[in-house]
């Protein structure tokens, strides 16, 4: 394995909002999708101001580790809503990166039901939300929906939808907009963002870092649409301080590949 490579396919960031890191009383989980974090090196403080400032205000590293074993969108997105890795007896087993046929969903091909996060903020009477910019994340409102869902035996029962909210917009900077729009009334406890720029444009022209890409031009993008995010958090009453946001990535790509399926990376 080319490890230096490697270690460019994840970012992992966490900028608390909360003052003095006081608990949060709302999470923002944020996957840009197909985001290598060396792009923030190479775009500088004036190419991606939002990510230089979420790695002065909040922790982070460029050190991380997407699933060696599926280095694509669906199973590491699958990682990161059940906290289990791809494969084996305890992995949720979900290969597959193309919209779920009908009534397919994870549980039932793990042959169990396969729990989340989303379950773990609605059972205890929290509101959960998923933004997500590409069609084939219906597979977790269709595993966590009224029908496919666990039943809800913490506390008061809040039913087995998991997923209070779900928006799909494959138009990133209308899908931060939706998002956004909630924080005025309804925003909900824990949210799932998922912008799929970068793996586009990847995919398009290439995982390539040269000024003036496409693919850092989605890099750009993100960082913009971060920073209307954060900005949107402290103008609003219920957010401002009491927000925490976690930021990552499913995969990056080697340079100069419009694809990020091989072991060595």
């Amino acid at each position: 394995m080319n490890s230096t490579a490697f270690r460019t396919l994840l970012l992992v960031s966490t900028l608390a909002f909360a003052a003095s890191f006081a608990r949060a009383e709302k999470v923002i989980f944020i996957s840009a999708d197909g985001f290598r974090p060396d792009a923030v090196d190479v775009l500088g403080p004036t190419g991606a101001p939002t990510f230089h400032r979420i790695r002065t205000e909040g922790a982070y590293t460029s050190n991380a580790r997407t699933d060696i074993t599926y280095t694509i969108t669906l199973p590491n997105h699958s990682c990161m809503v059940t906290s289990r890795g791809v494969i084996g007896k305890e992995g949720h087993n979900w290969i597959s990166n193309t919209d779920p046929m009908l009534g397919q969903n994870l549980h039932r091909n793990h042959k169990g039901y396969v729990a989340s996060f989303f379950d773990v903020a609605h059972d205890n009477g929290l509101r959960t939300a998923l933004y997500a910019s590409k069609s084939k994340f219906s597979l977790y409102d269709d595993s966590y929906s009224v029908k496919n869902g666990a039943a809800d035996v913490t506390g008061e029962d809040n039913g087995k939808d998991k997923i209070d909210v779900f928006v799909e917009n494959d138009d990133t900077s209308q899908l931060v907009d939706q998002l956004i729009a909630t924080f005025k009334s309804d925003a909900a406890d824990v949210t799932m963002l998922h912008l799929r720029d970068c793996d586009s444009a990847g995919h398009a022209e290439g995982w390539n870092l040269t000024p003036g890409t496409p693919y850092l031009q989605a890099a750009a993008k993100v960082d913009s649409m971060l920073g209307k995010l954060l900005d949107a958090i402290n103008a609003s009453p219920q957010m401002k301080d009491h927000t925490w946001v976690i930021l990552t990535a499913d995969h990056g790509a080697l340079t100069g590949t419009k694809g990020h399926g091989e072991h060595d990376e």
